[in-house]
Parts: C-alpha cells; sequence; structure tokens
C-alpha cells in the first residue's frame, strides 16, 4: 500500500493492552517495509529492536530539585521534534492522548510547518478516566482537537469520548488485534513448571491496575467453589504485592499462581482452559483476545467493549458488574464441562480469527496514514 513510511510511535513501556498493541503494530509495519522509530522512556514490553526497520529512541524523564515527581512529558516532546527532524518522519502515531499526544502537540509547534501529521490512537483510562478530572479535560479537548485523525478501538470508547468531548472531526474505530506467537513450550511442561497437573486452569494477564478489580475477580472466582479442582494463574506485569493480601484474606493462597513478567505468554495461554476477568471498564480487554486466539472461552463483566470482544453464551459468559455469585456460576459452569469449553473455545478463535485480524487492522492503520499525508 503505497511507498514506505517512517514513523513515529508513541507508548507507554509498561504492560497494558495500549502498549502491546502498539509495539505488535510496530512490528507488523516494520514486517512490511516501512520503518518504525519507537518513542519511549524504555523499551516497551514486549518489543523486538532487534527488527531491521525498528528503532528505539529513549526518551529520559528529567529529576530536577524544584520538580515533586520526573518531568516526563517536557522531555519526550523534545525528543520527538530531535527524531521527526533527523529522520524526516512521515507519520507520529500516538497510543494514548496524555502524556503523548500532548507531547507530539508540543513537538509539531517546536518543529513548525515541516512537522508530521499526528494521529492519536485512545485505549480507554486516558479518555474515561482523566477526561473526567478537571486538571486534564481542557488540555485534553484541545490535543484531540490538534490531532489529525483521532481513533479508539472500540465503539464503547468512542461513544465516551463524544459524550466527554466536542471533537472538530469523526474518530475512526480501528479495533484491537492479537497474533499468537508460536507456543514454545509444552501445556504439560507448562503446568508442571506451575506445579499443576489435571486441574482446571483459569488465566487472568493484566497490569494489576484497581480499575482490573481483582478483588472481584477473586471473590467470583472463591464463589465458585471447586476448591481443589481448579487453579487461577495470573499473569502479573505489576508489582505483585498490592493483590497479595487481597489472596490470602479470601483463603486463596494455595489457589492462585502468579507470574512475573511472563514474556512468552503464548505458552501460558496454551496451558490454560479459560480467560477470567472483572474489570470495571475496559475499552477492549486485549487480554480476553489473546486467550480467543489460542481458542479459550471467558468469564467476564459485560462493560465497556467487552461486548464487542466477546459474544454472550457463545465464546464466552458475560456478566453484569459486580455479579460475583453469577461470575462465580460461570466459572463453575465451564470448569465442570470440558466439551463446553472446546465449542465455545473454537468459537472464540474463529471469531477473533475473523474480526481481529492483524492484516485487516493494520491495512486500516494504513490507510489512516496515507489519508492524511495526502492532505
Amino acid at each position: 500500500m503505497g511507498e514506505h513510511l517512517k514513523i513515529a510511535l508513541l507508548c507507554h513501556p509498561t504492560v497494558g493492552g495500549s502498549g502491546i498493541l502498539a509495539t505488535e503494530l510496530g512490528h507488523r509495519l516494520a514486517d512490511r517495509g516501512h520503518e518504525v522509530f519507537v518513542i519511549s522512556e524504555r523499551p516497551p514490553f514486549r518489543l523486538k529492536d532487534d527488527h531491521p526497520n525498528v528503532t528505539f529512541c529513549e526518551s529520559t524523564p528529567v529529576e530536577f530539585p524544584l520538580f515533586k515527581s520526573p518531568d516526563h512529558t517536557l522531555p519526550l516532546a523534545t525528543r520527538i521534534a530531535e527524531v521527526c527532524r533527523e529522520h524526516r518522519i512521515d507519520i507520529i502515531h500516538a497510543h494514548y492522548a496524555i502524556p503523548h499526544t500532548a507531547a507530539a502537540w508540543i513537538a509539531k509547534e517546536l518543529i513548525g510547518v515541516a512537522a508530521p501529521p499526528v494521529i492519536t490512537t485512545l485505549h480507554g483510562t486516558d479518555i474515561v478516566y482523566l477526561g473526567a478530572m478537571p486538571e486534564y479535560r481542557s488540555l485534553l479537548q484541545h490535543v484531540l482537537n490538534a490531532s489529525n485523525k483521532v481513533t479508539c478501538v472500540s465503539r464503547n470508547l468512542k461513544e465516551r469520548t463524544e459524550e466527554l468531548f466536542t471533537l472538530d472531526t469523526e474518530i475512526d474505530v480501528i479495533p484491537n488485534f492479537y497474533e499468537p506467537k508460536p507456543v514454545t513450550v509444552s501445556r504439560e511442561a507448562i503446568r508442571q513448571s506451575l506445579n499443576i497437573g489435571d486441574e482446571v486452569l483459569a488465566i487472568h494477564a493484566s497490569n494489576l491496575r484497581s480499575i482490573k478489580r481483582i478483588d472481584l475477580m477473586l471473590d467470583g472466582y472463591k464463589a465458585a467453589g471447586l476448591g481443589e479442582r481448579m487453579k487461577l494463574l495470573i499473569l502479573a506485569g505489576a508489582d505483585v504485592s498490592r493483590i497479595l493480601p487481597e489472596i490470602e484474606s479470601r483463603g486463596l493462597k494455595d489457589d492462585v499462581v502468579i507470574v512475573d513478567d511472563a514474556y512468552e505468554v503464548d505458552n501460558y495461554y496454551a496451558a490454560s482452559d479459560f480467560t477470567l476477568y472483572a474489570s470495571e471498564y475496559e475499552s477492549f480487554c486485549l487480554g480476553i483476545l489473546e486467550g480467543m486466539r489460542h481458542g479459550l472461552p471467558s468469564v467476564s463483566f459485560a462493560v465497556g467493549g467487552i461486548p464487542e470482544v466477546v459474544a454472550d453464551g457463545e465464546t464466552g459468559f458475560l456478566l453484569p458488574f459486580e455479579d460475583v455469585s453469577s461470575m462465580g456460576e460461570a466459572i463453575a459452569r465451564l470448569a465442570g464441562d470440558a466439551s463446553l469449553r472446546s465449542e465455545m473455545g473454537a468459537r472464540a478463535r474463529s471469531r477473533a480469527e475473523t474480526l481481529f485480524s492483524a492484516d485487516a487492522v493494520v491495512d486500516a492503520y494504513l490507510q489512516t496514514y496515507e489519508s492524511q499525508r495526502a492532505r
């Protein structure tokens, strides 16, 4: 599609859907011959910076005695401007409005008339939470309208954004995608490493932020009442100390297995039986999609954009938010019926491959890039 582009990609380096999606998008763009310059304070989780078309550009936060905390945004803006000038960037693609779109806007002011277009992709909490805060709202309104194009990962997030802000242009919905990596360790070997035998294994992967409501997930798990017949695996992308008291207070210390900073997540999905989420809001929920690509059904609350990903009763079970009793029933139903897990998992894989393929999503972003460069 058109000539090869030079793309500055801005994202958070931490574990989370926005950073993972941005990183995987960068890999796919690089595979197609485009040059991708990833600008962040450290290499993002899962970034393969040994790809010949991927360059990591570090943006170092500034520590200064007068600042109560390190300044990320202004050094990031300066670094974006430097990269754009040095490499003659065609497109700046910011994942998350704060701080990335704000920094991109400042960078455009530094560059002047030669500044490339800015594409902003909204992933959720930057709008749902920061957008509701008076300290950020007017800034968000300004930088979103200053973007050449704004995209959202779900229809739900688009609606939430339009409720909060008055934007000059239409928001495009471009969903997340996930392409599984080859499984390199057998199901049996992974389970043995986790000290798990024939138990049914539910899996949850996240950054453990408060919005993930680990407390409700544990309550739902406990309500299932399966005892030794089931285990819960948590792939933790953050400090687990915050959830250990929650686990211990419910008497689930022997039921929950935690793995920190797992890079080869596909091995763990392949060793699991279904995904489990209890978030109070998800704009999409990449973790559910990752499981779907491995043929795993899901149990979650019907919040945010999750109903756009999961077909209730067909590829997973959607429950009312905070209804841990119904969540427990759904967990017990999946855990107790291997045939049901297999049938729903097959439909989940098919849905993921049909609606959330990498080729379709990357094509959509490239069309967006080209549409803005053509102006």
